[in-house]
């Protein structure tokens, strides 16, 4: 019994028909444990056939390496993927790249790399994006490294971004042609029975003409979108740069935090100079929406009739805005963040997966192109754009810039 356990031999079971008294004790006894062995065993199996089916149906490459770049395992992907076998150390990939096992290996976590890589038959090379994660098993220090496909990623965003777009297109398109179709027809139609007069004829082509002109401004929304140069680089001073702004704006609840204004920066000042005029422009349009909504709860509640007699509104609706401008380092330095924080109006959680797509605005009269234009200019840049946003309390752009 003991060898049937050492070896992993669960099949072994003490017979109980001649056991009596301690004896068949003890049996009933070992046998439970064989018993729960086997099921423990058997579970452990199925966990590990169902990982293994799951990380093998996965397209990006993944393998596990010691601290030895010794290759512990792959998932299918890799294996057809990489070299077309099973390779046992990271420098067996010296025969895709020569480079490719120093960088791997010297890769740290949350950090990611782009390497090209030939498909076997070396005729086509590949770009992927390789990425590490460290964890701690069985005593040893293992590294599971991930290479995915950065084509795949690409198409797929592009994708999401051309059916975004066009839904928006069509959406715009149809708000203006369904009045100007139905005008139309109804002229036609009143003009055969003789029955429209000259001031009703008038209104109704102004009404085409309002229209039109709405739809061919949509059209040169579009084509600006189009027309972003690429950046013309210098150096740029950040003192100056959020000098320049600080002559733009007379806004009295503008504010600047700079930490670092002697830090130079090479980008294209007039583009970024543009990105952040428009984000304080919205920050400053979010701060007067809320203190006009302020305004209306007061008077609502009567702090209209309190404030016309010399008193103080009560502090429930009492509402001082502000714009907050801030530049900071992070990322060990390596990257220069602007900062445009305000205690605005907000913006809504279904609105805030929707404000860098073209011609999406949630201001009545709002062309949608700001932002689009922004994303494109920071992203040209090198650098991201993203938002935080919590209704009537604080809205957070930052803009993430190379500082080097």
């Amino acid at each position: 019994m003991v060898e049937a356990i050492r070896t992993r031999d669960f099949t072994l079971q003490y017979s109980l028909d001649k056991l009596r008294g301690p004896e068949r004790e003890l049996a009933e006894e070992i046998n439970r444990l064989v018993q729960d062995f086997r099921n423990m065993q058997s579970t452990q199996e199925s966990q590990y056939r169902y990982f293994d089916t799951l990380l093998n149906s996965v397209n990006e490459f993944l393998f596990v390496a010691d601290e030895d770049n010794n290759v512990k395992w792959m998932n299918q992907a890799a294996i057809e993927g990489l070299c077309g076998f099973r390779i046992t150390n990271l420098s067996s990939l010296s025969t895709i790249s020569p480079s490719l096992p120093g960088m791997l290996s010297q890769m740290r976590p949350g950090s990611t790399q782009i390497v090209s890589i030939p498909t076997i038959g070396g005729k086509v090379q590949k770009e992927y994006a390789a990425s590490v994660v460290m964890f701690f098993n069985k005593g040893m220090n293992l590294k599971l490294f991930s290479l995915q496909n950065v084509q795949v990623v690409i198409q797929k965003s592009e994708a999401e971004a051309q059916q975004q777009l066009v839904r928006v297109l069509t959406h715009e398109i149809m708000n203006s042609l369904t009045p100007i179709i139905s005008l139309s027809d109804t002229l036609c139609t009143e003009i055969d029975n003789g029955t429209l007069s000259h001031e009703e004829t008038q209104m109704a082509l102004q009404a085409i003409n309002r229209r039109s002109n709405g739809l061919l401004q949509f059209v040169e929304n579009y084509r600006k979108l189009q027309r972003i140069s690429p950046p013309e680089y210098s150096t740029v001073l950040v003192g100056e740069l959020i000098a320049d702004l600080r002559h733009l704006f007379s806004i009295p609840y503008l504010h600047f935090d700079i930490e670092n204004p002697d830090l130079t920066i090479n980008i294209d000042r007039a583009q970024i100079e543009q990105v952040m005029i428009n984000l304080i422009k919205n920050a400053d349009e979010a701060c007067e929406a809320r203190r006009e909504e302020e305004s209306i709860a007061a008077k609502e509640n009567g702090d209209s009739v309190a404030m016309e007699n010399g008193d103080s509104p009560s502090e429930k609706y009492f509402y001082t805005p502000s714009v907050i401008v801030k530049t900071e380092l992070q990322n060990n330095n390596s990257e220069l963040c602007i900062s445009v924080t305000d205690n605005g109006c907000g913006i809504t959680p279904e609105a805030m997966s929707r404000i860098f797509v073209p011609f999406f605005s949630t201001k009545s009269g709002g062309s949608g192109i700001g932002l689009s234009i922004c994303k494109q200019i920071v992203a040209m840049h090198g650098g991201t754009i993203n938002a935080v946003s919590t209704l009537n309390e604080q809205t957070s752009f930052r803009v993430t810039l190379p500082a080097f």
